[in-house]
């Protein structure tokens, strides 16, 4: 059993630290850390209900705290918040197939993925009290993917 072959390096040990990428194993960052670090007010429940929709995961609660300027004022937090929603739909969109079957099981988790918002039982009603059809709503989804949901609605229920 041959552990190396003889044939010589073209490259030194040197020239191989040097192009080595290093990643850190930082801890991600849990919302009530954001929440405290940005000093969002436990009252600014609109504000929570979108950083919890779109700040999905421990990778985009880093991202999110890299991105933000120290001691951000709210319209930087919502601004920020909206510019990393664009981003979701625009590189990892939920499938309409896949919304679909979702929202069969859990109407709120479903549409809150589909458009990366918060979303409120007052939604679902709207969309019962309106007998709005839900593949009305992946049909304008399909037409504009940032769309969100008031939009949505607003534009169901004018027709």
């Amino acid at each position: 059993m041959t552990l190396m072959n003889n044939k010589p390096s073209t490259t030194t040990q040197v020239e191989e630290q040097t192009t080595m990428i290093i990643t850190f194993n930082q801890p991600a960052w849990t919302l009530e850390q954001i929440f405290t670090e940005c000093e969002v007010s436990k009252k600014a429940l609109i504000l929570i209900a979108e950083m919890k929709a779109v700040l999905t995961t421990g990778e985009l609660c880093n991202e999110f705290m890299n991105r933000i300027p120290h001691k951000p004022s709210g319209s930087n937090i919502h601004a920020l918040l909206d510019e990393m929603r664009e981003e979701q739909l625009k590189t990892n969109s939920m499938q309409h197939d896949v919304f679909l079957d979702m929202y069969l099981l859990n109407p709120i988790a479903a549409l809150i993925q589909y458009f990366k918002h918060s979303v409120s039982t007052a939604h679902l009603e709207r969309i019962r009290l309106w007998g709005i059809n839900i593949k009305d709503v992946v049909r304008l989804k399909q037409l504009d993917n940032n769309i969100h949901l008031n939009d949505v609605l607003e534009k169901l229920y004018g027709n």
